[in-house]
């Protein structure tokens, strides 16, 4: 699958070169002709996205089948992860306007809201960046450009936004499950915490995983809630795969009344 994918990809992007070249020395060659190598690297995506999808049927989840997907195409890992995890965010816009569902036994604790004043904020901001360029450019061509890219990217953020609206972290009856967005998810079972307290906010907004398998999953750069495992747990990342977690510091909108719910169940398991 390797070589024929790479093959179609080679094949196609050598042919679009040759078609462009003599497009631009010859006036008597059709344009059409510059859709016959682009439909040949179609093909090699298509089959590069079936395969991704097969392995995540297999797998049961992106993080997990992506491994496999790399290496039976030659792709970088990451590569793949950054394709899913916009796809997954322009997904979410169908549930922007949904509420997570409550479920019996199931206790959501979201981490979302100091988000909502910022992506506010920057709705605001390009829109009036849109009005501004269409006012200042005077290309049409670039002005339909920067507009698409403009949307583009406030759609992706929006559905960054909803995306971590929608995944709230949750208490069940086997344990905890804790979300960030569509890329992360460790489950934790009660025999497995060892301690649950409260943090400070740190430095950084990016997610961490350092060698001893502690992660940071903050939300604009905050942390409030840190949670210890022994033994270690499984968690899925959509970047790395699968991980063993030591602790995990997470962001919770009501870090008080989460740590109060982990504290009354977690003695009641354990009574």
């Amino acid at each position: 699958m390797k070589t024929m994918f790479r093959t179609l990809l080679v094949l196609g992007i050598i042919s679009e070169i040759a078609v462009v070249t003599l497009s631009a020395t010859s006036s008597s060659l059709s344009g059409w002709w510059l859709l016959a190598p682009v439909s040949v690297i179609a093909v090699a995506f298509l089959l590069l996205f079936a395969g991704m999808v097969m392995d995540r049927r297999k797998k049961g989840s992106w993080s997990l089948s992506l491994s496999d997907t790399a290496e039976r195409f030659g792709v970088p890992r990451l590569a793949l992860a950054l394709l899913v995890s916009e796809i997954s965010l322009l997904w979410s816009l169908t549930k922007i306007f949904t509420r997570p569902s409550s479920t019996a036994g199931v206790d959501a604790h979201p981490g979302y809201k100091n988000l909502r004043t910022v992506v506010t904020v920057i709705v605001g901001l390009v829109i009036v960046e849109i009005i501004v360029i269409h006012l200042a450019v005077p290309s049409q061509f670039w002005r339909i450009l920067l507009l698409v890219l403009s949307i583009y990217a406030l759609l992706l953020l929006i559905g960054f936004y909803t995306s971590i609206k929608v995944n709230p972290h949750l208490l069940t009856p086997r344990g905890l499950e804790i979300r960030r967005g569509h890329r992360f998810l460790c489950e934790i079972p009660w025999q497995n915490l060892a301690r649950a307290q409260k943090v400070g906010p740190g430095q950084g907004g990016d997610i961490i995983i350092n060698e001893d398998g502690e992660v940071r999953l903050p939300v604009l750069s905050e942390v409030n809630v840190r949670l210890e495992m022994e033994p270690p747990v499984s968690a899925q990342d959509l970047h790395k795969g699968r991980v063993d977690v030591t602790a995990v510091e997470i962001y919770c909108d009501d870090r008080n009344s989460f740590l109060d719910s982990v504290a009354e169940a977690w003695q009641s398991r354990t009574m």
